[in-house]
């Protein structure tokens, strides 16, 4: 999929079927290695042949187009594509196994958020990726809680602000508080409710708010640097403020989960995990929280409800 998308064969065939042959002759390619890799990923969905040796998109290979609703296309150049950080984390696996450590430091020598500052490229994709998932879990999460209850609602890393802005847009009462780094602000979603205030949330989190989000935050962050953000927070919350975290919540059993798979992206790039429900109840207990309830939804993606012990 890497090489069908880094040759653009996917938008070379938005309007039309085209033959091997010319297919070839635009990305400069060899006839039968093309056709070669064109039977194969015809076999799994990934184009289809109207013709012998003529073929088009199918609903799956449209999505690996540029200009499309839901595009997949940034999300398998990021995991992929050599230099974007993923794919060669992965080639490294077995050294993670062993160690325990990140592939990234091993072959970068500098941890995946600074390899992602000092790589623009991989920052675009990454980026993109984001706010595919985000588009595609943003509704489903606001729709499975009553945010209505909090007059003031903090979105912690919130990013451009997809979530906050969703739910403030469900709960026409409440206000809204995105917090992120200073230069994200140029970027956000402008909504009339939401206050913006930069900062790290390893130093400090904006006061007085009834409900803090942590939206696909701790996942990045080993148990001791997911307990200082914590640790913040429960400094900062008013007793009877809730924390409420939208993670995976992998399940305890044999039972297929995506989260299962993220984990191991987030083993070979990060330091962070994917959790169960009993190690995220552990981690918030003891830093002074204590879980009221878990709700699953209609995307992997659970909430988390906590309260301050």
């Amino acid at each position: 999929m890497a090489v069908i998308v880094n040759l653009n064969i996917p938008d070379l065939l938005a309007d039309h079927a085209l033959s091997v042959e010319q297919i070839a002759n635009r990305t400069r390619t060899n006839v039968s290695a093309l056709s070669r890799l064109l039977r194969a990923l015809e076999s799994i969905g990934i184009f289809t042949q109207v013709s012998p040796g003529v073929y088009a998109n199918t609903a799956t290979s449209n999505l690996l187009r540029k200009d499309v609703p839901n595009s997949q296309l940034s999300n398998v150049m990021h995991n992929l594509v050599e230099g974007n950080g993923p794919f060669e984390a992965w080639l490294e696996l077995e050294h993670v196994v062993k160690t325990g450590e990140p592939a990234i430091e091993k072959i970068y020598h500098q941890d995946f958020f600074s390899f992602i500052r000092g790589n623009p490229t991989a920052s675009e994709l990454l980026n993109d990726v984001m706010g595919a998932w985000a588009l595609a879990t943003t509704p489903v999460i606001t729709a499975s809680y009553d945010w209505s209850t909090f007059p003031v609602i903090a979105d912690i890393g919130g990013g451009i602000g997809n979530q906050l802005v969703s739910i403030l847009d469900a709960s026409t009462t409440s206000k809204g508080i995105l917090f992120d780094l200073p230069h994200v602000e140029s970027q956000r979603i402008t909504h009339d409710r939401v206050q913006f205030v930069a900062g790290d949330f390893f130093d400090s989190v904006p006061a007085n708010a009834d409900a803090y989000i942590l939206r696909w935050i701790l996942h990045d962050w080993s148990d001791v640097d997911s307990a200082r953000i914590l640790q913040v927070l429960r400094q900062t919350m008013k007793p009877h403020s809730r924390l409420i975290i939208v993670e995976s919540v992998i399940p305890d059993d044999e039972t297929y989960h995506p989260g299962k798979w993220i984990d191991l992206q987030m083993m070979v790039a990060l330091k962070g995990r994917e959790r169960t429900e009993k190690e995220f109840r552990a981690l918030l207990l003891r830093e002074g929280f204590i879980v009221d309830e878990v709700i699953t939804t209609a995307c992997p993606l659970s909430l988390i409800v906590a309260r301050c012990n």
